[in-house]
């Protein structure tokens, strides 16, 4: 029944135009007809009460007779006045002699009889016409009034087919009008008005093609504005980055400069300039390193190989893992579980490295005196993973890049997920968003 709506609508645009010309066309013949009907009777009753046939008959007899005279037909020249009777349409000439048919211009191989097989009398009009070798008795039969019902029968199909043209054009017109519209916003996207949207009417093709035209503007939109961002975010990455680096690396050469020259005073001050060297020297190391695995997750991240897990054990695993650590640093955990059994699909290795970066994040400006709450639940096929901590207010101000919870973010988006960061004056909050392998729930 589904599939029987989804053609009736794919074909509704065609339907439209099919009644369209049955309703033009039933109105066409209709009026073909009643012109028709109107027009013989007028023409009728115009031709039959006037002395048209009479004269037009005096007049076709009189051409005839001069005809035969100038040529000086015998009554044997039927070629002659066969081409005669071709020249003159609707025009039908018998002659006789004393009953006796000498001449058919129909060219009929029987001759003209009755009923009762006796030969025919036409009644009519006659004129007795002398030819060259004898006097004969000639009926003459007019078919005038066919030539003004074949000029009635044009003018009647001209004007059905115009009435046929036009009632189609005003019952398409909507559809024309919207095609034009169409062609037109199009042309103002074309200009680079992407935020223009396409105007949508009735429930046929066309809509669903404006539709699409909707749909692929916006998936456009979205893609130049992630772009945006990205080369924003990177942007600010490098100029953070930029800073970051500089003030170990100033140090750093600081450093080696004093033992180069030998600026120190006690071999003690000599091993904690080695020692700061070393420092600063792994400090750069480390954001170098943050730095080079954030870009090639960013242009490999459709590299990944997923595999499918019991999210109960694997979470339980990951964060056990991160618990033993940060308990022997002296931090509480509430952990709030859930219960019912559920699958997912992760690259272990990635997400590993989210909750290695989380955590760490944890021991550095976490509040030990507060506990961490850990919570996760499964909610319209989507498992939610909550980590939130109590800030340290007495940790001394410190600069940082973002670029680990920028890499998390990145792994979560490339298992079709999403990270959420929330903080505020006194607490810092992470959320986790990821799909539900489906049938497991």
């Amino acid at each position: 029944m589904n599939k029987f709506n989804k053609k009736f609508l794919n074909k509704k645009l065609e339907i439209k135009l099919i009644i369209a010309i049955i309703i033009s066309l039933i109105i066409s013949i209709s009026l073909f007809f009643i012109l028709q009907i109107n027009g013989e009777s007028l023409l009728d009753r115009h031709l039959y009460k006037t002395s048209f046939f009479q004269n037009q008959k005096n007049k076709a007899m009189s051409d005839f007779k001069t005809y035969v005279s100038n040529n000086n037909l015998s009554i044997n020249d039927s070629e002659k006045m066969d081409e005669w009777v071709r020249k003159n349409k609707y025009i039908d000439i018998y002659i006789f002699k004393n009953n006796n048919m000498l001449y058919d211009s129909t060219n009929r191989k029987e001759p003209l009889e009755s009923e009762e097989n006796e030969p025919l009398i036409l009644s009519g009009y006659s004129y007795n016409i002398n030819f060259s070798d004898l006097r004969a008795q000639v009926y003459i039969m007019c078919y005038f009034e066919y030539k003004y019902y074949y000029i009635l029968i044009c003018i009647n199909i001209a004007i059905s087919l115009l009435c046929f043209i036009v009632i189609t054009s005003l019952l398409i017109k909507k559809k024309i009008s919207y095609i034009r519209t169409l062609e037109n916003e199009i042309k103002i996207l074309e200009g680079g008005d992407l935020n223009y949207e396409i105007t949508i009417e009735d429930n046929d093709e066309l809509s669903l093609l404006a539709q699409s035209i909707n749909e692929m503007r916006k998936s456009f939109i979205e893609r130049l504005r992630n772009e945006d961002e990205a080369k924003s975010a990177n942007s600010e990455l490098i100029t953070a980055m930029s800073h970051d680096l500089r003030t170990p690396l100033t140090a750093l050469v600081g450093y080696l400069d004093i033992i180069e020259y030998k600026k120190y005073k006690t071999e003690d001050n000599l091993k904690r300039y080695i020692h700061n060297s070393r420092e600063k020297a792994y400090q750069i190391k480390s954001l170098s390193d943050k730095l080079f695995e954030y870009f090639i997750l960013f242009n490999k991240q459709d590299e990944l190989q997923f595999e499918e897990f019991n999210g109960n054990e694997l979470l339980e695993q990951l964060f056990e893992d991160q618990f033993f650590m940060l308990n022997n640093q002296g931090f509480i955990f509430k952990i709030h579980s859930y219960e019912s059994q559920f699958f997912i699909e992760v690259n272990l290795i990635s997400m590993r490295r989210v909750f290695d970066n989380i955590f760490s994040n944890i021991s550095k400006y976490a509040d030990k005196s507060k506990a961490v709450e850990v919570r996760y639940y499964v909610e319209n096929k989507e498992l939610f993973i909550s980590i939130e901590n109590t800030i340290n207010k007495n940790l001394k101000a410190i600069s940082s890049t973002g670029i680990g919870l920028k890499t998390c973010k990145k792994i979560v988006e490339s298992h079709g997920g999403e990270m959420i960061i929330n903080k505020s004056d006194n607490t810092f909050n992470i959320t986790i968003i990821l799909n539900v392998k489906g049938n497991n729930l």
